[in-house]
């Protein structure tokens, strides 16, 4: 059957009938009437939120989207039904449906026809609908049952429906120390001041025995106009001894798995579904302890960093994660991984890497620094500039220095008149007298043979000559021991080139621009006759 709005709306516009066309359950006509049954103003101010999902109650969604679906596909009309749906104000209303299916533009929708149905649900529709149910199911109100099925009898020990309801009090059932809860439970739920959700409980029989139920309990109106609740009960005595039966093989388990635990060289732990630590052994306890192993005490973990890794896992989607050279509590580095186990825990291995960080750090210290004085190499004084460099940038500073370019006076014929022993010590004790007046953040580098540099980060070009100036004295008071006698002292002097770099006067001075220009300044000094200072920016302006 083919309808057009129009021709809905002239012959149901006015109707006392509740209509509605939707299609996937989404409205696409309303009358006043069905509009007003689920509290709305109007048909303008129902088709403002046209999707009925919000009208049927959640335990119906998915039937009543199957039952749409099915309706569309097919034809004619598909009989009358009772149901309930939920209005605006949270209110339930009982209606009578019918649905057919009609063409409605280029394809099928739904037309369904209400009318409401004044009290509510009557004992004779629950039993017709549920009294056959092998899911036991009662209707109560303040703990008194108004209507039992057979299957519910059967699991409180009651021969029959009729036989249970000859004594109605279910409070009976409910453990001592549970009354209280239970019947705040079914009061919240009764006043609609909470939904009802599955829960599993124990029950205590007439004749001592007990039963386990898991519960589901929802708010209905019955026949009388109040409100009462409908719970369906399903029998799970089998499911708890079979859980206790597993509990219990999962007990021997986790003491053999404790076990294969303890036997691993490697560190290795078990966080429970709380992320917290369930099993470990000796080598985790070590990375992750901070208590005393060998103590009476408790042994307790500082993990922030395993809970880290697990939000940041569960987060990505992943199962796995992992993360190198991660310093642990106990001040070692350790490549840990992580992986999600079937219960929600997951398990933890570590290895420490500490002495293999300990060596790397030593090889690069090798690599960037030279051997005989300490003072870095060029390979080590470029990547640690570099580092300044970048952190001066992060911190939104300019990046300006001074250098300060050094040559040892007539090394050649220190080495030659004393000796090279007394020519390294020299050396050494250049380096060490560079790095006692500079500052912590200050640069010494040895360029090679006899020539040094200096690095002074944020300094200007006054302060830059002021540094050189004092250096220059300094050195100037070196002794040193010669090799064939220590009665004899060896003193030397340096020649200074001095410029600055970086952000300078609208241009950027890179550092090896940078030294080409502070060795131009320093053999200019070695020109004037040595033991003296030249300054030199980059534009070549010589400072006399």
């Amino acid at each position: 059957m083919r309808f057009e709005p129009t021709e809905i709306a002239r012959l149901y516009g006015r109707s006392r009938v509740g209509v509605v066309v939707h299609r996937d359950l989404i409205a696409v006509y309303v009358n006043d009437a069905y509009a007003n049954m689920l509290g709305r103003k109007d048909t303008k101010d129902f088709m403002s939120e046209p999707d009925l999902r919000q009208y049927i109650p959640p335990s119906f969604h998915f039937e009543a989207g199957k039952l749409a679906y099915e309706f569309q596909d097919a034809n004619g009309f598909h009989g009358w039904k009772k149901v309930y749906n939920i209005r605006t104000d949270g209110k339930p209303v009982w209606m009578e449906i019918s649905d057919e299916t009609v063409e409605w533009g280029d394809s099928n929708a739904v037309l369904t026809t209400a009318q409401l149905i004044d009290n509510g649900t009557t004992a004779m529709q629950v039993d017709h609908m549920l009294g056959r149910s092998f899911i036991g199911v009662m209707v109560h109100r303040d703990m008194t049952a108004l209507y039992v099925n057979d299957a519910f009898a059967h699991l409180m020990g009651a021969e029959n429906a009729s036989a249970f309801m000859e004594k109605p009090d279910v409070l009976r059932f409910i453990p001592e120390v549970d009354k209280e809860r239970a019947l705040k439970h079914v009061a919240a739920i009764l006043h609609g001041d909470r939904e009802g959700e599955r829960h599993r409980v124990q029950d205590i029989l007439d004749d001592g025995s007990a039963v386990w139920r898991d519960l589901t309990d929802e708010r209905i109106l019955w026949h009388d106009g109040q409100a009462a609740i409908l719970t369906t009960a399903h029998d799970v005595r089998d499911e708890v001894e079979m859980n206790k039966a597993l509990m219990r093989s999962k007990a021997g388990l986790e003491e053999a798995v404790t076990e294969v635990i303890r036997m691993v060289p490697s560190a290795v732990g078990m966080l429970d579904t709380r992320q917290d630590v369930a099993h470990y052994n000796r080598e985790f306890a070590r990375l992750f302890g901070a208590g005393d192993m060998d103590g009476d005490g408790p042994l307790t973990f500082e993990i922030d960093i395993l809970r880290g890794m697990y939000a940041l896992m569960i987060k990505s989607g992943h199962g796995h994660a992992n993360i190198e050279s991660a310093q642990t509590p106990s001040g070692c580095h350790a490549d840990i991984r992580m992986n999600l186990m079937e219960d929600g825990g997951v398990m933890v291995s570590a290895l420490d890497i500490s002495s293999h960080k300990r060596k790397e750090q030593h090889l690069d210290t090798l690599a960037s620094t030279d051997p005989l004085t300490g003072a870095l190499n060029r390979r080590g004084f470029e990547s640690a500039v570099s580092r300044l460099r970048e952190i001066r940038q992060l911190k939104g500073k300019v990046w300006q220095f001074g250098l300060v370019v050094l040559d040892l006076d007539h090394f050649k014929n220190v080495n030659d008149t004393h000796g090279h022993s007394a020519g390294d010590r020299i050396l050494e004790k250049v380096a060490l007298t560079l790095r006692q007046a500079l500052r912590d953040d200050d640069l010494v580098v040895r360029l090679g043979g006899e020539e040094f540099a200096v690095l002074l980060p944020s300094a200007t070009a006054a302060v830059t000559k002021r540094i050189a100036d004092r250096l220059a004295t300094m050195i100037r008071a070196i002794e040193v021991s010669a090799e064939a006698s220590e009665d004899q002292a060896v003193s030397i002097t340096a020649s200074f080139g001095v410029t600055v770099g970086g952000e300078l006067r609208g241009q950027f001075v890179e550092l090896d621009q940078a030294l080409l220009t502070a060795d131009r300044a320093m053999y200019a000094a070695k020109d004037a006759g040595r033991d003296g200072i030249k300054f030199l920016i980059f534009d070549d302006q010589v400072d006399n």
